[in-house]
Parts: structure tokens; C-alpha cells; sequence
């Protein structure tokens, strides 16, 4: 009897003590979650932000993207403001032209956190702090004169640009003959682009312009009567050459570039007469492996002469950017095809399709298959819609001639087209489709 008693009494005293142990356990998990909760909010206030982790290095590198802010990055923190003015190529740019307001003693501020970096300068109309960056000219990397003031071109001339490399001169059709020699005050460009000049008439160009060093040389100009001598004009390091102009060809009769690489050509909107024949050898420009042909404004009869005239010149192109309104010339279905001279070309990207018309794609699916059946290497081609228009149109991608079109390419490319690639069929093949007054696809 006794032991029944001292069972009962246990049995009760360890339920009383579950009970408690269960209320610990109980209390244990609510202060846990307390805690768990105080732990966050601390971390979330302590934490360093992401950006804040990253080296000055990379931050200042970040700035750089977003230099015409830089006012405002350096009031987010003292770091911040730290690694701005310690980055000498945040204050390496002087724009004459947008701050033509700017107080003197800010741009002396500029120019000595920029301490040795190379400047890039940009000249406008309004010129009251060149007075101020003149005396660092032996830093001037870049220098872009944006408004023809003849006064501003006369002080350049008289100065001297060891390190300058890059010159964009604005001449509102002034002659080059005007303008002191490049050669003697910029001896290390290496790259020239002359918008709206004439060039020298007077004087050979080579004697302007640092023609030993230029990899680059680009020329706006209305190219009234140019007349050049026959290989008059020696570029050993020329790379690229840029024309905007009504006939290219005087210059390129002139012009000897063993290293020429590029040919960007685009006419202008003059009517003047172009030349029909190229007197130069048909090797002398083997090496231009690429030429863009851009339409200009106006595309008429002459220019489309031009154009074929520079298929022949430059055969041995590999890779060719051309503009849309080229197409029916170069790529004609009868007789011998102007793009026919570039036997060795790679790829082929053509620009500015509005896909109003399918015409430009059967132009170019008839010459590639012919291609096909001749064994003749298939090429790398892209299609760019560079044009904005009221309407949606659409490239239907499983479309006949589209299909056809990419069998015969090594790899097609849409840049910018908005393709579907299932559209409902047609009343006619390759027909333009109007879905909505707003929305058509181009079965293609």
C-alpha cells in the first residue's frame, strides 16, 4: 500500500515538473525569437552597403560614368567626396562651351585636381577661360573646336600641342589654306576630323596637316573642284579614312596609304558633276578590308555611280556596312553586280531597313543563293533598323523568303527589327500585313 502511494506521489511530481519544464521551453522559444528579431534590426543598421565595400579603385572608375554628376556624388559622404577629388580624370575635361560661365578660380580648381592627367578640351563660340588652360597646353590629349571664331583658331596656331592627339576642327567652309599648319603646332595627332572646310587649294594638303603621324583622318566638305595630284599625298599610318562629300574620288587619286584599313564614305547635298572613272591602279587599296557606305540626305543618280565606282576601287573588302538605298544597285538582278568585285568578302551588314518593302530582302536572298550555287563562301550577315517610324511593323521570321534568306548565310542577325515569329498567313507572299492601325508584320 505504502509503494502505490510513493508511485502516485512521483507521477505527480513529474507531470508538475513537465509542466514547468514545458513553460521554460515555452519562454526559451519567445525570448529566441526576440532576440533573432533585435539580431536583424542590428545587423540591418550596422551593415556596410554594398557600394560602400568596394575599393576606391572601382569606385572611381564607377564616377567616371557618371561624371556631370559629380556635384552630387561628392555630397553623399566624406568617402565619396575623397575619391572624387583624388581621381585626377574626373576634372580632366574642360568644356569651354557648356560652362562658358564658369569663374576663373573654378577652372583653375579643375585643372589642378586633374594634377598631370591628359585634358581634353572643347572650344565654342565663347571662349573666357582659355586664357586660363592655355598655360597647361602640354596636357592637351583631345581638343574639339566646336564654333568657327577665327580669333580661337589664330591663338591655337600659335601654340604648341606636344601631346595632342585628337583634333576636331568646326570650319563653316573655310579653306584650309586659311589655318596655320597643323604640322607644326599638333606634331603628334593622331587623329583629324575637318568638318565643313574646304580643303587647301593652294597649298598640298600633306603640308597642313601631320600627315607622318594621323591613323585617322576624317573630312565634311563640299568638295567644289577638287584637283589633286596623282599620288601627291603620303599617309604611312593612315587606318581609316572618312569622306562626307560630293565626290571622293580626286582625293583618293591623290592619297598613298599603305596601312589603310577602313573607307567610311557618305555623299553630301551637293548637285555638282562626280567623277565616272578612277585613274589609279586597281591595287592601290588591296588592304581596305572594310568600307561603310552611308546614303546622306539625297540619293541620286550620281551618287549611285559613285557607289558602284567604289566597289571596283576597293575589292578587297571583307566587310561591308550599306545602307538600304544602295541595294537595288549593288545587288541588281541583271547583268554583273557592282559587290561582285569582292571576292573575299566575310560579312555583310546592311543599315537603316524600314521593312516597308520585302524588295531589299529578295535583292539580297537572289545574290546569296546565287553565292550558294556557286560554292562560294557563305557570310555573316546582319539586318539593322536604325529608322524611327509611326507604325509597329513587324518581321515575320517564318516567312518564306526570311527562311530562304538564312539558309543561305553563315549566321543572319536582326538588330533592332521587331520580329514574330508566327503571323497569321498572307493574301499574298511577302506582303506587308496590317494587323491594327497601329501594328503590321512583313511576311519576309
Amino acid at each position: 500500500m505504502g509503494s502505490l502511494s510513493a508511485a502516485r506521489a512521483e507521477l505527480v511530481h513529474l507531470e508538475r515538473r513537465e509542466l514547468q519544464l514545458l513553460q521554460e521551453l515555452s519562454d526559451v522559444r519567445k525570448a529566441l525569437a526576440t532576440q533573432k528579431v533585435v539580431l536583424a534590426e542590428l545587423v540591418k543598421t550596422s551593415a556596410v552597403p554594398y557600394i560602400d565595400r568596394l575599393p576606391n579603385e572601382l569606385l572611381a572608375e564607377i564616377f567616371l560614368l557618371l561624371r556631370d554628376k559629380r556635384t552630387i556624388l561628392a555630397s553623399v559622404s566624406r568617402r565619396w567626396r575623397a575619391v572624387l577629388i583624388s581621381t585626377p580624370s574626373m576634372w580632366n575635361v574642360i568644356n569651354l562651351d557648356a560652362d562658358r560661365n564658369c569663374p576663373t578660380k573654378l577652372l583653375e580648381l579643375y585643372l589642378e585636381r586633374s594634377r598631370q592627367a591628359p585634358l581634353t578640351v572643347i572650344i565654342g563660340s565663347i571662349t573666357p577661360g582659355l586664357d586660363v588652360i592655355i598655360p597647361h597646353a602640354n596636357r592637351w590629349h583631345t581638343l574639339r573646336v566646336i564654333s568657327c571664331i577665327r580669333q580661337t583658331l589664330d591663338t591655337i596656331s600659335r601654340l604648341t600641342f606636344p601631346s595632342l592627339q585628337y583634333l576636331f576642327l568646326y570650319g563653316g567652309g573655310l579653306a584650309l589654306d586659311d589655318v596655320l599648319t597643323m604640322r607644326s603646332w599638333a606634331p603628334s595627332l593622331k587623329r583629324l576630323e575637318l568638318n565643313e572646310w574646304e580643303l587647301p587649294l593652294h597649298k598640298p594638303l600633306c603640308e597642313i596637316i601631320p600627315a607622318e603621324t594621323l591613323e585617322e583622318l576624317s573630312i565634311t566638305s563640299g568638295g567644289h573642284d577638287w584637283k589633286f595630284k596623282k599620288d601627291s599625298m603620303h599617309f604611312p599610318l593612315l587606318r581609316r579614312l572618312a569622306l562626307n562629300t560630293r565626290d571622293p574620288i580626286p582625293l583618293l587619286e591623290a592619297i598613298v596609304a599603305p596601312k589603310l584599313a577602313s573607307f567610311c564614305f557618305t555623299p553630301n547635298r551637293h548637285k555638282e558633276s562626280v567623277s565616272k572613272i578612277f585613274t589609279g591602279t586597281r591595287m592601290k587599296f588591296n588592304n581596305v578590308s572594310h568600307l561603310a557606305l552611308s546614303s546622306g540626305r539625297v540619293v541620286d543618280q550620281g551618287t549611285l555611280l559613285l557607289v558602284k565606282l567604289l566597289c571596283q576601287i576597293f575589292c578587297g573588302i571583307r566587310h561591308a556596312d550599306i545602307d538600304v538605298n544602295y541595294v537595288p544597285t549593288l545587288f541588281t538582278y541583271y547583268g554583273q553586280r557592282p559587290i561582285d568585285h569582292w571576292t573575299c568578302i566575310e560579312s555583310l551588314d546592311i543599315r537603316n531597313l524600314t521593312l516597308i518593302s520585302s524588295q531589299p530582302f529578295r535583292y539580297l536572298s537572289f545574290w546569296l543563293e546565287k553565292r550558294r550555287r556557286l560554292d562560294q563562301r557563305k557570310l555573316h550577315v546582319k539586318l539593322t533598323h536604325e529608322r524611327v517610324t509611326d507604325e509597329l511593323v513587324m518581321l515575320n521570321t517564318s516567312g518564306t523568303l526570311f527562311r530562304e534568306l538564312q539558309e543561305c548565310c553563315a549566321s543572319l542577325v536582326l538588330d533592332r527589327i521587331p520580329a514574330s515569329p508566327q503571323m497569321y498567313s498572307p493574301t499574298s507572299a511577302d506582303s506587308l500585313l496590317s494587323s491594327s492601325p497601329t501594328c503590321s508584320a512583313m511576311n519576309v
